[in-house]
């Protein structure tokens, strides 16, 4: 095999890992089985990535960039609630072109006995919620939410009602097009909150 760069051969490996989880969970995911599926040594993955761990730091790495990523663009919208749908659209569009990474953000078997990991993800989800809470409030100021509902509790409504939707859409096998219940939960969502 030619020798690649590092970048190109460091996505292999991450894309190799997430087709392995994606194909039979977290439990599925060693050197071994990634080293055998991008037809490299594993001594050579330890020169990529020091562990398994190391591997899933850097895929939720990769997720929260494409989030931070996604909440710059939609700063830019007037409308606070077609923001707010913006953002979850973003997302939606982003496990559907990448299913294998839901596997890695919404399993808690991961995280379980992990510290680590735990905290990477406990401060995505913390963001998530901050950045959502902030929508809401701005959205309430302009009187497109109810005024009367908790910013932070309707952050945690829509970000559990996004992670479910995700969850049972893992569990399906990825059957379907997420995004298409993911429009319908959205007005649904907002009109409960309007």
């Amino acid at each position: 095999m030619n020798k690649l760069d590092t970048k190109t051969r460091q996505k292999q490996i991450l894309d190799a890992s997430l087709n392995l989880i994606k194909e039979g969970g977290i439990q599925n995911l060693t050197m071994k089985r990634i080293s055998q599926k991008v037809g490299i040594s594993e001594q050579a993955i330890y020169r990529h990535y020091r562990s398994k761990q190391d591997i899933l730091c850097t895929i939720i790495k990769y997720f929260n960039s494409h989030f931070e990523t996604v909440f710059e663009s939609v700063k830019e919208i007037e409308a606070v609630d077609e923001r707010l749908q913006a953002f979850m659209d973003g997302h939606l569009n982003y496990f559907q072109a990448n299913p294998a990474t839901a596997a890695v953000i919404f399993s808690e078997e991961i995280f379980q006995y992990d510290s680590t990991l735990a905290q990477k993800i406990n401060r995505l989800v913390e963001r998530r919620i901050e950045v959502i809470t902030n929508f809401v409030k701005s959205a309430q100021a302009e009187g497109k939410f109810n005024p009367e509902l908790k910013a932070d509790d309707v952050a945690y409504i829509l970000l559990g009602s996004l992670r479910f939707l995700v969850t049972t859409w893992r569990l399906s096998g990825f059957k379907g097009d997420i995004r298409i219940k993911g429009k319908s939960m959205q007005a649904t969502l907002l009109q409960l909150i309007g």
